[in-house]
C-alpha cells in the first residue's frame, strides 16, 4: 500500500543513497519529472509503477513500501557530512575549484534527501568559496537562497549572519543603500539582550561601515558607542580588531583624530600574521591613509612598506594598486612629484579590479598627483572618475567633496578627507 508523502520520501532517500539521478530510474511511462512528482508526494504511483521503481532501485516492492532503514539514511548523512568537511578543508587550503564542485554536489544530494541542515551549511561554505574565487554574482545568488531558506527564517542568529554577509557583498560592489537596509535588518534580527554576541557585533560593524561610506555620519554616533561596548565583551580576536577599526573611521570623520589613530593602532596590534591576508592588507591600507590624513607622514610611510611586504608575498593585482596609491601619496607629501607620478601610473594599471569605493579613493590620489605635476586636464579627468564612482554607489557626500576639491585652485582636500575613509 502506497502512502504519500512518506513513499516519495523513501524513494528519494534510497535513490540518493545509491548515487542515482531521477533520470536513472525513469523509464517507459515514467519521465524524470514524474519521478520528481512522486518523490515530492504530489503523485501516488500505481502498483505497476511501484514495481518498476523498485526494480530500478534494486530492491523489492515490499522493501520500498516499508519505512526506509534508519541505518541507510544515517550512512548517507555521515557520507555527506564527511564530504562537506573535506570541501571546507580544500577551501582553507586554497583548492577553491575542487571545493566549489564538491559543495555543489553535496547541495544536490542534500536537496534530494531533504537534509536541510547539511544543505544550509553547504550553501554557506559555497558562498565563502565563491567569494574567494571572485565570483560575486554567483555568491550573491547563493546568499539570496540562504536568506530565503526555512532554516534561516526560523533562526534570528542565522538570519543575521547571512544578512551581514550579503550586506558586505553589496557594499563592496557599490550598492550602498541596499547594503544599509540589509545591515539594519541583520541588527534587528539579533535579540537586544545578546550584547556581546558575534552576530550582533558583525551587524553593527556592517551597518556602521555602510553609514560611513554613504555619508550618513549623523546616524553613526550612537552606534559607534554601542559597537565599542559590544566589542569589549568579546575575547580578543579578529572581530574585536575589526570593530575597533570601523570605530576608528567614525572617530576620524567626527574630528577626533587622536582617538581614531589610537583605535586603529590597537586594531592592528590585535591582527596577527595568522589573520586573513585580505583583511590585514586592507586594515594596513586604512591605517596608512588615516595617518596621512592626520599628517603623520613617518608612520604612514612605515605602514605603506608593511602593506607592500604583505602584498609582495600573497597579494593580488588589486592589492598592488592599493600599495601604489599609498606610495604615490607618500611621495607627494615628501615633495617627490616625479616619483609620485610613477606610482600613480602603477596604481592606474591595477585599479580596475578594485571595488568601486576603493577605485574612487585611488582615482582621487592619482588626481592629486597629476595636479601637483601641473597636469590639470589629467587631474580633472581623474576627479570626474572618482565623483562618478561615488555617485553610482550612493556615496553622494563623498562625490560632493570631490567636486569641491576639483573647484578649489590649490586642490586642498576637504576636512575630513573622504578618500581616507576605508571600512572593513
Amino acid at each position: 500500500m502506497v502512502e504519500q508523502p512518506e513513499f516519495g520520501r523513501r524513494v528519494r532517500e534510497i535513490r540518493s543513497a545509491r548515487g542515482l539521478s531521477q533520470s536513472d530510474i525513469a523509464g517507459k511511462g515514467m519521465s524524470p519529472s514524474y519521478i520528481s512528482l512522486v518523490e515530492s508526494g504530489n503523485r501516488t504511483p500505481s502498483p505497476k509503477v511501484v514495481r518498476a521503481i523498485a526494480e530500478r532501485l534494486g530492491i523489492t516492492p515490499d522493501e520500498l513500501s516499508s519505512p526506509a532503514p534508519r541505518e541507510l539514511r544515517r550512512t548517507h548523512r555521515v557520507e555527506l557530512v564527511g564530504r562537506l568537511i573535506a570541501a571546507r578543508s580544500h577551501q582553507i587550503a586554497g583548492d577553491l575549484g575542487f571545493a566549489r564542485d564538491e559543495l555543489l554536489d553535496v547541495i544536490r544530494q542534500a536537496t534530494d534527501s531533504g537534509m536541510d541542515e547539511i544543505l544550509w551549511e553547504a550553501h554557506w561554505e559555497l558562498a565563502l568559496t565563491l567569494g574567494r574565487l571572485g565570483q560575486c554574482d554567483a555568491r550573491e545568488e547563493t546568499l539570496r537562497q540562504l536568506l530565503a531558506a526555512p532554516l534561516t527564517e526560523s533562526s534570528p542568529l542565522l538570519r543575521a549572519r547571512v544578512a551581514v554577509e550579503t550586506a558586505d557583498l553589496l557594499r563592496r560592489s557599490g550598492r550602498l543603500s541596499e547594503s544599509v537596509r540589509l545591515a539594519e535588518e541583520a541588527l534587528r534580527s539579533v535579540p537586544a539582550d545578546e550584547t556581546g554576541a558575534p552576530e550582533r557585533v558583525q551587524a553593527q560593524v556592517s551597518l556602521l561601515s555602510g553609514w560611513l561610506e554613504s555619508g550618513e555620519w549623523q546616524r553613526a554616533a550612537g552606534l559607534c558607542d554601542e559597537l565599542l561596548q559590544s566589542a569589549g565583551a568579546l575575547h580578543l580576536g579578529q572581530l574585536h580588531a575589526t570593530a575597533l577599526w570601523v570605530a576608528a573611521e567614525y572617530r576620524y570623520v567626527a574630528g577626533e583624530q587622536e582617538q581614531a589613530l589610537a583605535l586603529l593602532d590597537r586594531a592592528l596590534s590585535l591582527t596577527g600574521p595568522e589573520a586573513d591576508i585580505r583583511v590585514r592588507v586592507r586594515m594596513l591600507w586604512a591605517a596608512a591613509l588615516l595617518h596621512l590624513a592626520a599628517d603623520s607622514e613617518e608612520t604612514a610611510e612605515e605602514l605603506t612598506e608593511r602593506v607592500g611586504q604583505a602584498v609582495a608575498l600573497l597579494g593580488t593585482h588589486a592589492d598592488a594598486a592599493r600599495v601604489a596609491t599609498l606610495r604615490a601619496l607618500v611621495a607627494l607629501r615628501r615633495g617627490a612629484v616625479e616619483r609620485a607620478l610613477e606610482h600613480a601610473r602603477e596604481a592606474g594599471r591595477g585599479r580596475e579590479e578594485l571595488p568601486p569605493i576603493d577605485r574612487a579613493c585611488c582615482a582621487v590620489a592619482v588626481a592629486r598627483t597629476h595636479r601637483a605635476a601641473g597636469r590639470s586636464a589629467d587631474a580633472e579627468a581623474e576627479y570626474q572618475t572618482a565623483a562618478a564612482l561615488y555617485e553610482a554607489a550612493g556615496a553622494y557626500r563623498s562625490a560632493s567633496a570631490v567636486w569641491r576639491e576639483l573647484s578649489v585652485p590649490d586642490g586642498a582636500p576637504t576636512t575630513p578627507d573622504h578618500s581616507a575613509i576605508v571600512t572593513p
